[in-house]
């Protein structure tokens, strides 16, 4: 595993996403979220849509020390992991193209903390390609890709990393809580969720006042991936 390297990793001020090339060819932009913009969009967008990507899985196998733990003591994150079978639900965000270049720009940073732009189809609810998204992706070459920690090790972290955007648990709190809003069951999110509560005897999920206003200025979000 990655686990011991974890000492290395630094805040990620003044780093930005790794781009893509892909996405220059993609006429209009769709954002596909699949942790907290699912509750925490922090941009304008024109309208959402239910959708998944197929080919990967959702794994909190990213440490992080920007948002939801500190250099110090590393939270975790989720990502995205490549997995032929696997499917992940998520929401599409439309942006206007006269918000484009602003809403990238605003992404880039925010998913810093070791994440890379992706260019992938959609499906909609009746199996068929809806559009192509871009997400952003924690890549397993990427300094803080977690592999090999055993799911009750993670929760022990999740149980006790503070950062900046907050507790750790409560991004895990709040991914679940969407998850079941949108009558998506995640094994792993689940799982997680069980052994925080017996880490530290109830999970409380703390409920985000900027849930579902996509107008709010960025500067005013609690950025985080």
């Amino acid at each position: 595993g990655r686990v011991a390297s974890m000492s290395g990793l630094d805040d990620w001020k003044g780093k930005v996403a790794v781009a893509c090339a892909e996405l220059q060819h993609v006429k209009e932009l769709w954002v596909f979220g699949y942790g907290s913009l699912l509750w925490k969009p922090g941009f304008k967008y024109e309208e959402k849509k239910a959708c998944y990507v197929k080919g990967f899985i959702r794994r909190f196998w990213q440490a992080s020390t920007d948002h939801r733990g500190k250099p110090e003591f590393p939270g975790r994150v989720v990502t995205l992991v490549r997995d032929e079978k696997g499917l992940v639900w998520g929401n599409a965000y439309r942006v206007a193209e006269e918000n484009r270049e602003a809403v990238i720009e605003y992404l880039d940073e925010r998913e810093k903390g070791g994440y890379s732009q992706s260019v992938h189809p959609a499906y909609g609810r009746d199996g068929s390609k809806a559009f192509d998204v871009l997400f952003y992706i924690g890549t397993e070459d990427n300094k803080a890709f977690i592999n090999g920690e055993k799911i009750e090790d993670t929760a022990k972290i999740i149980a006790k990393a503070v950062g900046p955007s907050g507790k750790n648990v409560d991004y895990l709190g709040m991914l679940h809580k969407a998850l079941r809003d949108a009558k998506v069951e995640d094994p792993h999110v689940e799982q997680l969720v069980s052994l925080v509560e017996l880490e530290q005897g109830g999970l409380q999920i703390v409920q985000d006042n900027t849930n579902n206003n996509n107008n709010k200025n960025n500067k005013n979000m609690d950025n985080e991936t």
